[in-house]
């Protein structure tokens, strides 16, 4: 039986569909009647947890021997996981498949990356067989500005000629489907990327070519970048979050490429443009 905590998120949503089409039991998290519902239109079984409250988290637990574990950046997260992994001890489940993010260390800049370090460290310590895997920046959350590319042919930032390699997050819950239902993974902290480092300028460009009218990148000074990032909506926390992300992409730190993807689900990570072209439409000025 597999848990998939964080269903309905980012990941989550991309994960759960790949574990459903298999011959596996499977349940899900619920934490909201939307939630259920989403979960239950796949077939799969949803049961009530909230990551705030452990008490739910034994019974989501109970008779399951595999869990995936996603949580959205927060304040409470470290909190939050670290207790969803006690809780998977005390069932005694065989192995905990963990999303991290590339660059997790207590000396980060970043803090989220910060935050996970120590959930990885608490994993590692649990006793629980365990997979870690540390996506770069999702494609999805960094690459595809359409309000303000729809709007005014404009595309926002701050990292200037830094470059990530951003991967596509269905490539990352390709990854998660596979260690889930595959043995060979316990013990293995995977490094997930692209096929290959990309700057916002070079990806404005593709841009640009695919939809076949002009996108024009505009460097911002952080300053103002943050300052963009807070009036929407956007706390304080995870504006300077943000902030320091961009700034290590700006300073070339962020450019590693694996091919973990590939290595771990026989198929090569997509391309930028590849999900320039499924997404057109967002795009539609018309």
């Amino acid at each position: 039986m597999i848990l998939v905590i964080g269903a309905t998120g980012t990941v989550g949503s991309a994960l759960l569909p790949l574990l459903a089409g298999q011959d596996v039991s499977l349940r899900a998290l619920a934490h909201s009647e939307a939630g259920r519902e989403r979960i239950e239109a796949l077939g799969v079984e949803a049961v009530e947890g909230d990551l705030d409250q452990p008490a739910t988290l034994d019974r989501a637990v109970e008779g399951c021997d595999r869990v995936f574990l996603v949580s959205p950046p927060h304040p409470d997260q470290v909190a939050r996981e670290q207790a969803t992994i006690d809780a998977a001890g005390r069932a005694g489940i065989a192995h905990m498949v963990v999303l991290s993010v590339m660059g997790a260390g207590a000396d980060s800049p970043i803090a989220f990356a910060r935050w996970h370090a120590e959930i990885d460290e608490h994993l590692r310590a649990s006793g629980l067989g365990w997979t870690i895997l540390r996506p770069s920046g999702f494609m999805q959350a960094h690459l595809l500005p359409v309000a303000t590319v729809t709007a005014e042919g404009r595309w926002y930032g701050m990292t200037g000629d830094g470059a990530t390699a951003y991967v596509d997050l269905r490539d990352v819950a390709a990854v998660a489907a596979t260690v889930l239902t595959t043995p060979g993974h316990t013990g293995a902290v995977y490094e997930l990327t692209g096929p290959a480092a990309l700057s916002q300028p070079e990806a404005a460009a593709q841009l640009s070519d695919v939809l076949g009218r002009p996108v024009a990148y505009v460097d911002l000074p952080a300053e103002v970048f943050r300052a963009n990032l807070a009036g929407a909506g956007l706390p304080d926390w995870l504006a300077d979050a943000v902030v320091a992300l961009y700034q290590t992409t700006r300073n070339g730190h962020a450019a590693t490429v694996t091919n973990t993807v590939e290595l771990v689900t026989g198929h090569p990570p997509r391309t930028y443009r590849e999900l320039v072209e499924t997404r057109r439409d967002d795009f539609d000025v018309s």
